[in-house]
């Protein structure tokens, strides 16, 4: 995965917490229209329920989980209107990046071949192929950083972070998608393979049809959504 530049800080319990009930969220031990329990968080993550309470609110607000008085923090499930709007806005925020990119043209960050190889994985996209959702999450985290990375490319801050805001969306989305028809990935991966090409050269007109072909959304996958 492409990563900033640094050492990472230490985790504080609310982040454990955090972390530890995504993953198990987008991983489906904890499926959409199940309940967490604090206590459940707080044996599994090694902390104290204060800073499970803590990251419950994080994750409502990132669109994780709702909190329902007297009934507990549920998983959300994604929506057909949700995926809708979501893709609508990527395409927004992205393109635009496109276009400062290839205006500017600028460089874009080393090591975008090499993850697009991790994405591709034989044994990953194998155990994606066969639905394992932990396979799936890792994917859907790899598959934001890298259009996230044009994004950052093009050098506008208020863009970045608009971008930055969607990423719980974008997994939570991608999970919920590629579960449902996991072989599209035979055509998701390809199209990553074409925008990387098209920005490298600075070609808006080819990495622009390319990202609407991308995030047109599949039938199958929304006739199965509400």
């Amino acid at each position: 995965m492409i990563k900033s530049s640094g050492e990472s800080p230490t985790p504080t319990a609310r982040d454990q917490a955090y972390q530890w009930a995504k993953e198990a969220i987008l991983g489906s031990r904890f499926p959409e229209g199940s309940f967490l329990e604090e206590k459940v968080v707080s044996d599994e993550a090694g902390v104290s329920r204060t800073p499970v309470r803590e990251a419950f609110h994080r994750l409502a607000a990132e669109g994780y989980i709702q909190l329902l008085p007297r009934r507990g923090a549920q998983v959300r499930s994604v929506t057909a209107r949700e995926l809708f709007e979501t893709y609508e806005m990527r395409q927004v925020l992205e393109i635009h990046g496109f276009k400062l990119l290839c205006d500017k043209r600028a460089e874009l960050p080393p090591g975008l071949h090499e993850h697009l190889d991790r994405m591709e994985d034989p044994e990953q996209l194998e155990r994606c192929w066969a639905g394992d959702r932990d396979a799936i999450a890792r994917h859907a985290t790899l598959d934001f950083f890298f259009h996230f990375s044009f994004v950052k490319a093009s050098g506008n801050g208020v863009l970045i972070d608009l971008f930055r805001s969607l990423q719980s969306r974008h997994q939570r989305i991608a999970v919920s998608a590629v579960s449902l028809r996991p072989r599209r990935l035979r055509v998701i991966n390809p199209e990553h393979r074409t925008l990387l090409d098209a920005l490298t050269v600075h070609d808006f007109e080819t990495a622009s049809t390319t990202l609407r072909r991308h995030l047109n959304p599949d039938e199958q996958v929304i006739s199965h959504l509400r």
